[in-house]
């Protein structure tokens, strides 16, 4: 069976893959594609990155493979060539396992186990099985011909650790579930996460592209090392300003951890007005207009009369410029025949049905999952059949922005945005994202047939509109 987990949905197309998420996700290290991306590095730019690093330079090995005497940069070339591996990971693994890229006084030890191939645990370096890999040549071509090998031999071999299979430690702790044959191929190398995250941070280190984040309309992400968070809207990024906007606010979505560096950069490059004001909020502009901040939305008190029949406290007005809230959608006027401007949950207790009652207008929930999503514990007022009959229909209720979202009938995820459902095409951009399965909720095809299909979560020129950084 076929199970969300496993497969989020058929690709839409084939495109070349960013190596790595802005954190590093023990589930997805490196894509497939891009371990096969042999093109990544031309031999100049090899030879260019090791004179500018300083380690390998001037180094030269006799080349088992052809009995040539070669530079450690041609050495790279022809191993990412033989084996079609990706040049930039070689010289990520032998950093990894040796640091002789940067090293500044580079020892025989580093260059003859460069890669750190038969070297297990327990493994002693005189060992005949051993010293037979030992040497700079050796140890670039083991260690880009074993992930070649891997590649082409794990998807007949169910005793290797696949895709989908939770590698565990030696006291039967789970490590990681690889969504890929390359994971699965570096956790067989490095079978412990400190070596793979040492890795993945070598690649970013190096390699990074420089593209910054995409994410949809109603992300929130948040700075891993502070806690910091911020709103993504209409390609703006949105600090908010208190744990009490956050708590009323956002208390049920989503948030996407990412590092200090990728956090400030989003800030830097699309800055927008922060997010200040907690939810229910009530503010006046200096044209003297009053408005309930509910959600994105602000409705407008019409007047005194209606202010003080609601039982507003004008202690509680904040005053502000109109520019403050120009974020916020207009939404219908309080007027005084407005009943709980805020809004209420209803249950009618002949059917069961529950709705969202605000301004004179029911609307349907026809899912328990958004009930949940949108409202969290909010309180369900049970009335009579009668009690609704008089009001106006309006819309279902849709998701709130950033929800990931699957039916009961079919295991394809997707992103809430702007009300509309976007694809998510592959597991691998999944993960991409941040996003963790836990953030999944299974909703009634008929309550997620209520959101239109958005663009899909695109793999385009090498980059994923979302937060990846490729190398």
């Amino acid at each position: 069976m076929v199970t969300a987990a496993m497969v989020l949905a058929t690709a839409l197309f084939s495109a070349p893959f960013p190596t790595a998420a802005t954190t590093f996700n023990p589930q997805l290290i490196m894509t497939d594609d891009e371990m096969r991306r042999v093109d990544s590095m031309s031999f100049i730019e090899i030879s260019q990155f090791l004179k500018d690093k300083g380690g390998l330079d001037s180094c030269f090995d006799v080349d088992a493979i052809d009995g040539l005497l070669k530079s450690a940069a041609q050495l790279i070339d022809d191993a990412a060539k033989r084996y079609v591996i990706n040049p930039k990971y070689i010289l990520a693994l032998i950093q990894k396992e040796s640091g002789a890229v940067e090293s500044s006084n580079l020892t025989q030890k580093q260059k003859d186990w460069a890669t750190g191939y038969a070297l297990c645990d327990g493994c002693r370096k005189t060992n005949p099985l051993v010293k037979k890999y030992k040497g700079l040549a050796k140890q670039i071509d083991a260690g880009a011909g074993w992930m070649d090998w891997y590649l082409d031999r794990a998807p007949t071999s169910p005793n290797m650790l696949q895709p989908g299979e939770t590698l565990k430690d030696n006291r039967k702790r789970p490590i990681a579930t690889p969504v890929n044959l390359t994971t699965a191929a570096l956790y067989t190398y490095t079978p412990h996460l400190h070596g793979n995250r040492l890795l993945w941070s070598i690649l970013n280190r190096w390699f990074s592209d420089g593209s910054l984040p995409q994410f949809p309309d109603g992300t929130l992400v948040r700075n891993e090392t502070n806690g910091a968070v911020a709103l993504i809207q209409g390609g703006k990024f949105r600090p908010i300003t208190s744990a009490s906007v956050l708590e009323t606010r956002f208390k049920n979505s989503n948030i996407i951890d990412l590092n200090e560096y990728d956090f400030q950069d989003l800030q830097d490059a699309m800055p927008g007005q922060p997010v200040k004001f907690p939810d229910l909020s009530l503010v006046r502009t200096e044209t003297g207009d009053t408005y309930l901040l509910i959600g994105a939305k602000r409705r407008l008190i019409a007047s005194p009369a209606a202010f003080a029949q609601i039982g507003f406290n004008p202690e509680e007005v904040e005053e502000v410029e109109a520019a403050d809230i120009a974020d916020y959608a207009d939404d219908t006027v309080i007027t005084l025949d407005s009943a709980s401007p805020f809004g209420d949950l209803l249950q009618d207790k002949t059917t069961g049905g529950v709705y969202f009652v605000q301004g004179g207008v029911k609307h349907p929930i026809w899912d328990k999952a958004i009930l949940t999503v949108n409202f969290g514990s909010q309180k369900i007022t049970p009335v009579v059949p009668e009690a609704l009959a008089g009001l106006t229909d309006g819309d279902p209720v849709k998701l709130i922005d950033g929800a990931l979202v699957k039916s009961d009938a079919d295991p394809s995820v997707y992103v809430i945005s702007n009300g509309k459902k976007r694809p998510i095409p592959t597991e691998e951009v999944f993960y991409t994202f941040g996003y963790k399965w836990s953030m999944v909720v299974t909703i009634g095809q008929k309550a997620l047939e209520l959101h239109e299909t958005g663009e899909p979560l695109l793999i385009l020129d090498n980059r994923v509109t979302a937060a990846a950084v490729g190398i």
